[in-house]
């Protein structure tokens, strides 16, 4: 049950920073409306999403391993557009897009990388 609490909170997580993006790209008042920034950092979350979903399916070791060290740059790069922009729930939902990064990293019981 472990093994896919991880991709699942990732899942949610960056779902949640998509819109939070999306909301920061369209909203007016935001102070980055209209600017490429929050659709950058908007797909950065959307590619964690996608990986996240990815890591649900049962796979190779190999995979999930690449899917993992993509996902760990991915966050890194993400929330640090996300701070650049000042878009402090985004950054709250990467943070916890991170805490289920720290789930899935455990892997399935028994598991060896």
């Amino acid at each position: 049950m472990l093994n896919r609490l991880g991709p699942v909170v990732i899942i949610v997580a960056s779902a949640l920073a998509v819109g939070c993006g999306l909301y920061a790209y369209f909203a007016p008042l935001t102070g980055v409306t209209g600017t490429w920034g929050p659709l950058a950092a908007s797909f950065g979350a959307l590619c964690l999403l996608i990986a996240g979903a990815l890591l649900l399916r049962r796979g190779h070791r190999g995979l999930r391993v690449l899917l993992l060290v993509l996902m760990a740059l991915g966050l890194v790069l993400t929330a640090f557009a996300t701070f650049l922009l000042h878009q402090w729930v985004m950054l709250v939902a990467l943070g916890l897009c991170a805490l289920g990064w720290l789930i899935a990293l455990t892997g399935p019981k028994g598991a060896t990388a």
